[in-house]
């Protein structure tokens, strides 16, 4: 019997490169996809760790018939209340599942001071990383883990309304001089401002409670970008500014370092009545915005191109504008 050999057909080079080409183009058409997939995800944690901290804020309020001061400056030993260089950071630990870290901290005593921090150590309570601190599109440095001083940084920041940093009642008013939620009386440090949901009378849904910002890029103490613990730092946005603009963010005596990063323009400030003018807008890496919580504890995504008039708007807790941002 005579045994016919079978021809086994198999790819020919040009059909091996057709299949392979047809994957590529798939893999092109779906790899966007799956990144939009990726940032909605992170989209929606950081929308999570904002929603986290306005829960927080409120539930000092029920504690405190307030809300925690947005920063403090060290005041003289007769003040009363005497006050001493923190932010609103430490005093919204017990409310974040950190009770024991505020525990461990002297809130009678500076950030930057044993145990709050330890020195050239990240040990102090200052140094602990805590994971809603952080939004994960950020790509920004955590630690500032270089020098004396060594703590954390951060992505959220609260709101500083329509005024720059240390503004005093008498000086230039850029826009509306109305208040925001986190403020100094006449832009002294030592006389935080005391807010009640009672001081918000434009509406607690229509006032903007805390954004996103940027973190700096250096590890060192010399960027105060994301500085949440720090009442030099950036621990607070202003709506001077729209939401990821183009203008610098204006920083005192250039504590900031230039990364070529358009995301995070700076500048130094300038001095108007013997004080730096500091300005620091809403900034994150998303695309198109930022997030933001309002001070009815409800999270919103905020375009980039909102109108500087609406944002300004909720910048201020009493200005009696009627301008909203809606979700």
């Amino acid at each position: 019997m005579i045994r016919i050999p079978v021809r086994r057909r198999g790819f020919t080079l040009v059909e091996l490169l057709v299949v392979i080409a047809i994957i590529g183009i798939l893999v092109g058409l779906l790899l966007p996809a799956v990144q939009a997939a990726r940032e909605a995800a992170r989209r929606m944690q950081c929308s999570n760790n904002l929603k986290n901290f306005a829960l927080a804020f409120h539930t000092f309020h029920d504690a405190n018939r307030k809300f925690p001061i947005g920063s403090t400056g060290n005041s003289s030993a007769t003040a009363v209340p005497r006050t001493w260089r923190q932010t609103w950071t430490m005093h919204i630990w017990p409310f974040i599942e950190q009770g024991n870290l505020h525990a461990a901290s002297n809130m009678m005593e500076r950030f930057h001071v044993p145990p709050n921090t330890i020195y050239n150590t990240l040990n102090g309570t200052t140094g602990r990383q805590i994971p809603i601190y952080y939004c994960p599109s950020e790509t920004g440095t955590r630690d500032q883990n270089v020098g004396m001083h060594q703590r954390v940084r951060g992505n959220y920041v609260v709101n500083w309304g329509n005024v720059w940093y240390g503004q005093r009642d008498a000086d230039p008013v850029l826009y509306n001089p109305s208040r925001a939620p986190f403020f100094h009386v006449n832009g002294n440090r030592s006389t935080p401002g005391n807010v009640t949901f009672g001081s918000i009378s434009d509406g607690t849904s229509n006032t903007l409670l805390m954004s996103e910002y940027l973190m700096a890029k250096s590890p060192g103490d010399n960027d105060w970008r994301g500085d949440i613990h720090n009442d030099d730092g950036v621990f607070r946005f202003h709506t001077l500014l729209t939401p990821n603009t183009s203008s610098p963010d204006l920083i005192a005596n250039g504590w900031f370092q230039q990364t070529g990063d358009p995301a995070m323009p700076a500048a130094t400030a300038s001095t108007v009545n013997g004080r730096a003018a500091q300005r620091n807008a809403a900034r994150s890496r998303h695309t198109g915005g930022v997030n933001a919580a309002r001070c009815d504890g409800s999270i919103g995504f905020v375009t980039s191109n909102v109108s500087l008039a609406v944002w300004q708007a909720m910048g201020s807790m009493d200005g009696g504008e009627v301008a909203s941002i809606d979700n």
